[in-house]
């Protein structure tokens, strides 16, 4: 009876962070859409293009922590890492399979600055009163 009720916690644990990830990866998509709508109007350098797109990843991943911790009302570190760890293997997964190229260095840096704000995010969602973001 109690392992049936610990295994329990943790599928409920990463489903919420699949819920979460996805959360995130709404996030991301949308200010990779709104990058690209900026895009038609004007002219952008390559790096202007990385730093709005790393921005969109880090807002992506910090809604998603935020959501993951929020639904949990625990482990705020620990939710936000595991939510920070869905979203960027689906990101990771997207890039090599549209993109033909995974990132190297690069995907390094991503992964550090994707964990560091999911995990920014589910610790500021554990220490949050109210119910204004808490999704069932």
């Amino acid at each position: 009876m109690r392992n049936r009720r610990k295994n329990g916690v943790y599928f409920r644990g990463g489903l919420s962070a699949l819920i979460s990830a996805a959360v995130g990866a709404t996030v991301v998509f949308a200010g990779v859409t709104l990058i690209s709508l900026l895009m038609t109007g004007m002219d952008m350098d390559d790096k202007v293009l990385s730093v709005l797109t790393s921005a969109a990843l880090c807002a992506g991943s910090f809604a998603g922590g935020l959501t993951a911790a929020r639904r949990r009302r625990q482990n705020g570190l620990l939710m936000g890492l595991l939510c920070g760890l869905f979203l960027f293997g689906v990101i990771f997964l997207l890039s090599y399979l549209f993109a033909g190229a995974a990132g190297g260095m690069k995907g390094g840096r991503k992964l550090v600055m994707t964990l560091i704000c999911a995990s920014v995010g589910g610790i500021i969602g554990v220490n949050t009163n109210g119910n204004s973001f808490h999704i069932r």
